[in-house]
């Protein structure tokens, strides 16, 4: 379960609030549609909610996020992403490895998988993910749609509670997006929270719950 208490930011003191006293729960299963125009704070609600915010963008911030009762405000970060995951709207800035087999191994070996586990869970996610012939390419050679989906698949291998997705479908294929629309609807199915991101009617299909980002900075 996660909860957002009276959630208020901004980026200094000088700028207006992107969001006053915002308060929030989601459930196991639950998938969360985060609308909004460019410039309203969607990335920032996700940056927040995974502890980015403040921990590497300073900003103010007040209010607490809980993970199952406990306020992640006292977890590290190396803490914090196995339980909480961020797709970024970019991929090249969350490739740092040579190879997409390294990529993919790297989170699991971080936590001591043992490794018999994370070459399942690799072989699993590659198959699932219909990238099986990117597993020994290099990073820099994908295209934006398979940096995207190994990118995803990055994440899938730590196995987090909750996934924030920013811009999941931007810039892809319909192939692709076929392919992280069947994952969200497994990983809901499999109990996981999935927030995704966007201004777009393609995230609206999938969501229990809807925030309007052009609300949160209104006075309460």
């Amino acid at each position: 379960m996660l909860k957002l208490k009276n959630i208020s930011f901004r980026y200094n003191a000088s700028s207006p609030l992107l969001i006053n006293n915002f308060s929030f729960s989601a459930e196991k299963g639950d998938i969360i549609a985060v609308r909004g125009d460019s410039g309203t704070g969607k990335t920032t609600l996700l940056n927040i909610i995974c502890s980015v915010i403040p921990k590497v963008f300073i900003g103010d911030l007040s209010g607490s996020i809980l993970h199952n009762n406990v306020d992640i405000s006292e977890l590290s970060l190396p803490e914090v992403a196995p339980l909480i995951s961020l797709l970024m709207q970019h991929p090249d800035n969350q490739l740092f490895f040579p190879t997409v087999e390294q990529e993919l191994a790297f989170a699991p070996e971080n936590l001591k998988v043992p490794t018999n586990n994370i070459i399942k869970r690799i072989d699993e996610v590659l198959c699932r993910l219909n990238i099986e012939s990117l597993q020994f390419k290099e990073t820099t050679t994908l295209s934006f749609g398979q940096k995207k989906l190994v990118t995803l698949a990055s994440i899938i291998t730590l196995s987090p509670e909750i996934y924030l997705l920013d811009e999941p479908f931007a810039g892809l294929s319909k192939e692709y997006i076929k392919i992280i629309s069947n994952e969200i609807k497994t990983q809901a199915g499999n109990g996981r929270i999935i927030f995704l991101a966007g201004h777009s009617d393609d995230i609206d299909q999938f969501a229990d719950k809807t925030i309007e980002m052009g609300n949160l900075n209104e006075k309460h």
